[in-house]
């Protein structure tokens, strides 16, 4: 079952949000991040072959195993593919590995970041973020 999310990025390059989730190992609750760039489109989450779970790939990142299908985004429930692209993902996760997509998010707005140190983040979801102007200072 896909869970479908309709709208349009609500950040634009170079607004300044804050974090309302941890993004492992350089984002807490509260890290202030400047939007590099907004993007629309599906994420997935995908089992590793050891069987760890791993959230939010772009379907870009990623690329369908099966000879006899072509290549097509969005993936389905259940789809084994190949990683593209592990920029922004833990040391485990490696270009060309085979997962197999347990999760798909349909047309999500999503970011890729500048952190307060000038590291680049590969993206959280509109849905993890709040405008830093909306935060009071304490």
């Amino acid at each position: 079952m896909s869970v479908c999310y309709m709208g349009y990025p609500e950040f634009h390059p170079g607004n300044k949000v804050v974090s309302l989730v941890f993004h492992p190992p350089e984002i807490q609750r509260g890290t202030e991040v400047t939007i590099i760039s907004p993007r629309l489109g599906d994420l997935y989450a995908v089992q590793l072959p050891d069987g760890e779970l791993h959230r939010w790939f772009a379907g870009t990142e990623l690329q369908t195993v099966s000879s006899s299908s072509i290549s097509c985004i969005p993936y389905r429930l259940g789809d084994l593919v190949r990683v593209l692209n592990d920029r922004g993902h833990p040391p485990k996760i490696k270009k060309g590995m085979i997962v197999k997509i347990v999760k798909v998010i349909s047309q999500i707005p999503f970011y890729d970041l500048k952190l307060e140190n000038g590291k680049y983040h590969r993206w959280l979801a509109d849905f993890e973020i709040v405008s830093r102007n909306l935060i009071q200072s304490s």
